[in-house]
């Protein structure tokens, strides 16, 4: 079996998202199949070329190449999420660079900016849900900036490992050895507890530690102006009241 290199995936991705997100390997490390089956759907929409009342042979022949190649980023992405459910998927050091403009884009349905056209419309689910998520679902962010928004929070947090070795639990060749181990499913924490290098409980304390030390992901919303500070604090309170209702 041939593992998918990450800069294929990477512009499958943007095959699907559209340009103007951010696409890195923290994106890939928090994309989850139903974003991309719904990403795939809107995307389908703007260019199947059953779709097209109206249109020249040459304007339905672009929109079958854009939805083949559609078909085909998706297809790669779905077995990208099984490679990296096995295990299997090794990313790369390469950075992703996206390729120029392309005039033969569609242009969105009229009266709907392409942006808008990536909201969520639909009920509210009925479970504890994080703000983030709870953000997406009220049609605030687009869940590209939901992936974004987990990436930056990523970015701002120490890692598991450099803490680990600020607090004397591993040396940095244990640390190594976790981080560049292939044959153990899963993320540093867990692959350092079947090594043996670390407790449960030194793993908890860790991922506790490093929580503490992260920004607010609602920060990345205004931040990036798609609420004030003020709109920010009614949604976590309408978040709480949420959470409440879903757990009973």
């Amino acid at each position: 079996m041939v593992v998918l290199p990450e800069m294929k995936v990477l512009r499958a991705c943007q095959v699907l998202f559209g340009e103007g997100v951010r696409l890195d390997r923290e994106f890939l490390h928090y994309l989850q199949p139903s974003g991309a089956k719904a990403a795939y759907r809107r995307r389908a929409k703007e260019v199947h070329p059953d779709l097209l009342e109206r249109g020249s042979p040459e304007a339905k022949r672009r929109r079958s190449d854009l939805f083949r190649e559609l078909v085909e980023a998706h297809d790669l992405v779905s077995e990208f999420f099984r490679q990296r459910d096995l295990g299997q998927w090794q990313r790369s050091d390469a950075r992703f660079r996206p390729p120029p403009h392309r005039s033969s884009r569609p242009a969105p349905p009229a009266g709907k900016s392409e942006k808008g056209s990536r909201f969520y419309q639909g009920p509210i689910p009925g479970v504890v849900l994080s703000i983030g998520r709870y953000c997406y679902f009220c049609g605030i962010i687009p869940y590209a900036t939901l992936i974004e928004a987990l990436a930056w929070q990523r970015r701002q947090r120490p890692a598991i490992g450099e803490i680990a070795t600020r607090w004397g639990w591993l040396n940095e060749e244990k640390a190594r050895r976790i981080s560049h181990s292939r044959d153990i499913v899963g993320r540093f924490g867990e692959k350092a507890v079947q090594l043996g290098f670390l407790g449960p409980e030194q793993v908890q304390a860790l991922l506790f530690y490093q929580r503490s030390r992260q920004q607010r992901i609602g920060a990345y919303f205004i931040e990036q102006g798609f609420v004030s500070a003020e709109e920010m604090e009614r949604l976590v309170r309408e978040l709480h009241a949420h959470n409440v209702r879903a757990r009973r």
